[in-house]
């Protein structure tokens, strides 16, 4: 089972795909936050496999989560342009949920 932290800064957003995620078989969403230096200390705390993160430009955070080498998959989603940016610089259109769940799961 894939373990899934969000961090957004919207909390409506992120609720939204927690409650999108939390349906689909196989992952777990192990918590949802608002602030990097908390989802920091939560993802020490739970080592979630994967970190889903609302961003346009996600390069600063996941450059301050990449230092803390906690081997942890990050995905950025831009609610802008339906766009994901998976850490590796792979870059895809989100069209579905299923996307979304297929980039958690590679």
């Amino acid at each position: 089972m894939k373990r899934v932290l969000i961090l957004s800064r919207w909390r409506l957003w992120g609720r939204g795909i927690e409650n999108l995620l939390c349906q689909e078989a196989g992952l777990q969403v192990v918590g949802c936050e608002i602030d990097l230096d908390k989802a920091l200390e939560r993802i020490r705390e739970l080592q979630p496999d994967v970190l889903v993160l609302d961003s346009d430009d996600p390069a600063p955070e996941v450059l301050r989560i990449l230092r803390q080498e906690v081997g942890t998959k990050i995905i950025g989603l831009n609610p802008e342009d339906n766009t994901m940016c998976i850490y590796r610089g792979e870059q895809r259109e989100v069209r579905r949920i299923e996307d979304l769940v297929e980039a958690i799961c590679l």
